[in-house]
Order: C-alpha cells, then structure tokens, then sequence
C-alpha cells in the first residue's frame, strides 16, 4: 500500500499526487465527491465542512482538481430561518470563490420531507419533490459549468461538463429515487453526448457491502431501475456516485456495451471529522485511483483506498 504524502497544509491518502498545477496536456487529474454532510451543518459553530472546502481550495493545485460534486444529504433538515442552508451555503462558498465547478447531488434530508429533528412528514412521497428552499441557495450561476436541466429553475436534476486529461466529461446529477420522466431526460442527455465520459451522481444507489438497493423508498423508482434503465445501456457511462446508506464502498459492473461502470459509496455520517474522496484519473495510462480522507484531523481512511486499470476513457 502506498504511503501518504503531505501537500499544502494537509495530507493527501493513497501515494504520490500533483505537485505542480497541471499544464494544459496533463493527462492526470482529480475530483472530489463530499459525503453525507448532513452531520456538519446542525451546529453554527462547526467548522468541518468549511475546513474541508478550505482545503480543497489550498490543494487544488496539488491534486490538479477539476470539479466537486456530492452525494446529497447536504442538510439535516429545514428550519424556519433556513440555518443549515446557510450553514451549508457559506461552506461552499471557497469553492465558488476559487471557481471549481461543483454540482451537489439532493438526499431526502434535503427536500421537505423530513420534519425538524428529521422524522419523514406525510404525504413524504409529494415532499420529497418539494427543494425549493435547496434551489433558493443552490443555483445553475453558483454549479458554473451546467449545461441543462430537467426543470427549469431547479438543480435536482442537471448535467455539468468540463475538460481534463484531454478528454471531455459530463457529470449528471440526478434526484433522489428519481421520477421515469427525469431518468429519461438523463438517457437523452447521455445518448446526445457519446465522446462525453459520464459521471452519475444520485443519493441511493449501492450499499455498504456493494449491492445495487432494491428499494425506492418513498421516491418513484429504485437504484436497480436506474441501472437496468440508464446506467448499464450506455458505453459512455464510467462512474456512479452515492450515499444515504452504509460507510464507504464499490462495485464494478459490466455495462451492454461491455465498458466497465465504477461505482463508489460514500456517506459516513461522521460526528467527529469531514472526510471526502478523491479520485484520480490518468487518461494516458486509462486508470483510476480514489482514496479518502479528512482533513480535519489529519485522518486517511486507507481501508477504501482502491485502483482501477483499463477503465476505458472515451475521447
């Protein structure tokens, strides 16, 4: 296993990275997904999320990073005055300031369904449609890079797209237990795109062991309905991102068009530190590394580090 290595104020899990900001034929390059932060934002005076942005921030360059994204929960739950939305909305503001695209991908703490304290309100199936108050402080300006929407006006369902490792990417983020109508907004977004290498991004989609889940929840359709209906019909599709369940954890599938899919599970619902993964993409030598880690305590969480050759990068 490799060692860590401290960069800017940190340490960086998993081996030697970027020491230098990337040149404009790097093929190597990084992205960062944040897990359940939901934890992070109850309490005004915690600072984990903010210290975790902060970092990414000063170590941008060391880790050449591209874009942030999120496996939702970003919140706990809504309050009368909004604070956890502040709270949250003030920590990604480092990100916004040193212009990284991001996009966050919605969990039902983050719509209206869950009550103040967190228990699932009734009728939970029409309010965990309802994110007004997330798109009142999350919007396309602040993501920077999206490039459309399922429903105007809303994030919970967007695509993003940036360049790296001369090859292009798209990083779709879909709603939570997602409605037929917005999975197939995605299939259109996808099909419409083929040199694009497709990151998915939703709340539920494996568990801590690796298995595909089974249920929708109180949404519209289950995690194994995205993958038979999206994510295995498209060679272009190379990563699915989720939370909600679980610590950490992976799978690779093979997709109709036998291109390899990776997914990777990151929720933690840490009460004393901010960890967030890291994921490495070598276009030259068609890999991935992905390790977490947290910044707050100086903490690598190496039982997750993993590597993947031949992933398949399309340009």
């Amino acid at each position: 296993m490799a060692m860590a290595v401290v960069v800017a104020g940190g340490t960086v899990g998993g081996g030697a990275i970027r020491t230098a900001a990337a040149d404009a034929t790097d093929t190597k390059f990084s992205f960062a997904v944040l897990p359940d932060t939901q934890q992070e934002v109850i309490n005004s005076s915690d600072t984990r999320f903010l210290n975790r942005t902060n970092w990414l921030v000063r170590n941008r360059s060391a880790l050449d990073l591209r874009f942030v994204t999120s496996s939702g929960d970003v919140v706990n739950w809504d309050t009368p005055d909004h604070a956890q939305y502040v709270t949250a909305r003030s920590a990604m503001r480092p990100i916004e300031n040193a212009a990284i695209p991001y996009a966050l991908a919605l969990g039902n703490h983050d719509t209206q369904a869950p009550g103040v304290g967190g228990p699932v309100r009734d009728p939970a199936r029409e309010l965990i449609r309802d994110t007004t108050v997330f798109n009142q402080y999350f919007t396309v300006s602040q993501y920077r890079a999206v490039k459309g929407q399922f429903e105007a006006g809303k994030v919970d369902n967007s695509y993003s797209t940036f360049e790296a490792g001369g090859a292009q990417w798209l990083v779709l983020t879909l709603e939570l237990w997602p409605r037929v109508a917005a999975v197939n907004w995605a299939r259109n977004v996808v099909a419409a795109n083929p040199r694009h290498n497709v990151i998915v991004v939703t709340h539920d989609y494996i568990d801590g062991n690796g298995a595909i889940e089974q249920s929708a929840g109180f949404g519209a359709t289950s995690p194994q309905y995205l993958f038979d209906n999206l994510v295995k019909q498209y060679a272009n599709i190379r990563f699915v991102f989720s939370g909600h369940t679980g610590i950490a954890g992976n799978r690779v599938d093979t997709g109709v068009n036998g291109n390899k899919i990776y997914s990777f599970l990151q929720t933690f619902h840490s009460n004393s530190t901010n960890p967030v993964r890291l994921v490495e993409i070598d276009t030259a030598a068609n890999s991935l590394r992905t390790w977490i880690y947290a910044p707050h305590t100086n903490r690598s969480f190496t039982e997750y580090d993993r590597s993947f050759s031949g992933i398949g990068v399309v340009r």
